[in-house]
Formats: structure tokens, C-alpha cells, sequence
């Protein structure tokens, strides 16, 4: 299947980061006015933002509901970062869903949760293989963390290719340049020296310039990565996030995007009432949550962190009590819709 499809005509809504939460996932159908399947009696369109797996309770479920979903022509979606792990085989924190040898030390911060059974395990990468990086129509954009115009250009170039292989070829180009990068060695070592640390949160790192170096030049020029995780900068100082160290940021990319079509993406952790990340979030977002964002206020992130729930979880914190949302955006209302079941008209465009 192509990397770049195109929308239905008509009206969406277009779904944030589900995260396997399937819980949340239908009552935000519910509260949209879909059948729990995914129809809509006025023939409304589901888009998802991806990351529809990792972290929650009940990712197989939330993969079996939107397959269904899609073979009726009801619902679409791009791959995010998290999709992206699951074909590339690299294992990530919150996949031990997925991959076995992450089960165990995902398990203290999300179970109880569901596993795939073995057997499912390849039928599920034939199927996310086979779904776009991008969806398009002339008046909108949809894309998992970044509309980059050389990234797009490249995967434009190559639309036709399977997913794997072609990560996997942009994959070995990058690293063949990072091994003659200057700052190779001293990466090396850094991973060497500290790899017991990195997802380690009481374990603080010292800044590793090497690593931040690392990270931010695989980001750019990766186009996959760079479309699935944005870009990224060097941080200042390490922070612990999505279960490790880092030590690049990610970066504000909408501040330049000149465009008139409006982009739509997830991926970013946005929260409704308060910076889930502290500063480095007010760093992204510099708008209220309902906000359109970017130097035209034509780009939206609908993700407002239900991947996160799992801290509730923990404390016993019940989802209708939950900070965390899952949240739908309208096109072309501009209409944000929550699983809790709060509406709110969002603004577009830019805001003196």
C-alpha cells in the first residue's frame, strides 16, 4: 500500500494518541456519536493520529477494533513512532505488550495490561505495514509528529516501497554517516559507560554531548523518523521521559511551517489544564490547549495524553477523575471532543 494516501471527502474526526486504551477509546466513539464497531448514522470518517499501541491496558484490543474498522471503510490512520518500533523490532518502554523481552520490566509501570498471543504477532505487522505515513486531501494534513517538506519529499519519492525495507535502507545510510561523524567515538563510549543508567530515573546521567549529537542527527535526517518523532535540539541538562534519559528536546517544528494547508498530529503530550513535562512542554506549546498552533495557527495537536493514564492506574485514580485525556478533533468544525464527554470549539489561525 502506498506511504502516502489519500482522506475520504466529508467530514472526520480525527483521533489523538489511543495508546491501547480501549476503554477510553470507546467512550470517546460513544461521545462522538459512532457505534461502538465505528459507523456513524451521518456517515462520518475516523482518522487516527497513530500511536494507537504501547503503555495501556489493552493495546490487541484497540488493534483488532481499528482493523475491523478499516476493512469496513470506517476509520484510517498513519503510523506513529510507535507503530514504527514495532516494524523496525526495536523494542521501546511500554511494548512489553508486544515483545517478550520487554514484558517484564514494562510490566512494574503497566499491568495489568493485555499481551498479543505468539500467534497473532505476524498478522499484526502485515497489517500495520500496510498503512500510510501520510494522509492528504487539498484541505488538510495528516501526519504523526511532523509535516517536514524534505521528509515528505523523500517519502514522496519512494511512496510505492514497502515500510520496512525502506526504513531499514534510510536506517543504514544514517548510521554509515554517524560512524564518520567526530563525535562518534565519544558517543560510543558515553553508551557504553552509561547504558545501565538510561532508563534508570533515580540514576541521574550527566549531560551526555555525544548522545544529544546522536539524537539529533539521526531525528533530521532519517525521513520516517523525522515525519514519525519530529526534530529535535540539544537540551541543556538530561531529563527522564517515556521511560529514559535524554538528552535532546524536541523541537517547536510548526514555528516555520509557511503552508496554508492545515496539518493536524498527535505525538506531542499535550495536556488540557497543565504542562504534563513541566517547562520543556510550555517550550512546545506557547498557546492554550484548544488552540491551534505554528506561524500561521494552522497546525493542531490532538494528543492530549491518555498514554499517561497508567500513573493513575497506579494511584487508583479512576479514568473520569483522570487529567489525562483522549481527545477527537472535528474537521471541518474545528470541534475538540474529550472521553469524558467535554466539547470544546477550538481556535484557528493566528491570535495577536
Amino acid at each position: 500500500m502506498p506511504l502516502i494516501q489519500n482522506l475520504p471527502a466529508g467530514k472526520l474526526d480525527i483521533v489523538g494518541d489511543v495508546h491501547g486504551d480501549f476503554e477510553a477509546l470507546q467512550n470517546l466513539l460513544h461521545y462522538l456519536g459512532y457505534s461502538p464497531e465505528g459507523r456513524h448514522p451521518q456517515g462520518r470518517k475516523l482518522v487516527f493520529v497513530g500511536d494507537l499501541v504501547d503503555r495501556g491496558p489493552d493495546a490487541p484490543a484497540v488493534l483488532a477494533w481499528f482493523e475491523r474498522a478499516h476493512g469496513e471503510g470506517w476509520a484510517q490512520m498513519v503510523l506513529g513512532n510507535h507503530e514504527m518500533n514495532l516494524l523496525a523490532d526495536e523494542p521501546k518502554d511500554g511494548s512489553g505488550w508486544f515483545f517478550d523481552c520487554r514484558a517484564a520490566k514494562d510490566a512494574a509501570n503497566y499491568a495489568p495490561w493485555q499481551r498479543l498471543p505468539d500467534r497473532r504477532k505476524a498478522a499484526v505487522r502485515r497489517f500495520l505495514q500496510s498503512q500510510p505515513l501520510i494522509l492528504e486531501r487539498s484541505d488538510l494534513r495528516v501526519v504523526h509528529a511532523a509535516w517536514l517538506p524534505d521528509a515528505v519529499a523523500a517519502v514522496r519519492g519512494r511512496a510505492g516501497d514497502d515500510i520496512v525495507a525502506l526504513y531499514q535502507e534510510w536506517d543504514e545510510q544514517v548510521q554509515r554517516c554517524i560512524r564518520h561523524a567526530p563525535w562518534f567515538d565519544d558517543y560510543v563510549d558515553e553508551q557504553r559507560r552509561y547504558a545501565h543508567d538510561l532508563e534508570e530515573p533515580s540514576r541521574t546521567p550527566p549531560q551526555l554531548a555525544a548522545s544529544a549529537e546522536h539524537d539529533v542527527y539521526r531525528s533530521r535526517s532519517h525521513p520516517i523518523r523525522a515525519l514519525t518523532c519530529g526534530v529535535e535540539y540539544r537540551a541543556d541538562a538530561p531529563f527522564f521521559a517515556s521511560g529514559r534519559w535524554r538528552f535532546s528536546l524536541r523541537g517547536a517544528w510548526w514555528d516555520d511551517y509557511a503552508d496554508a494547508v492545515p496539518v493536524v498530529i498527535g505525538h506531542y503530550w499535550r495536556q488540557w489544564h497543565a504542562p504534563l513535562a513541566g517547562a520543556r512542554q510550555r517550550q512546545l506549546f506557547h498557546m492554550p490547549a484548544h488552540h491551534w498552533h505554528g506561524a500561521r495557527g494552522n497546525v493542531f495537536c490532538c494528543d492530549f495524553s491518555v498514554g499517561a493514564r497508567w500513573r493513575d492506574r497506579k494511584k487508583g485514580i479512576a479514568p473520569s477523575a483522570s487529567a489525562f485525556r483522549l481527545a477527537a478533533l472535528r474537521f471541518p468544525e474545528k470541534t475538540l471532543v474529550f472521553d469524558n464527554g467535554e466539547t470544546v470549539s477550538s481556535v484557528f489561525g493566528r491570535v495577536a
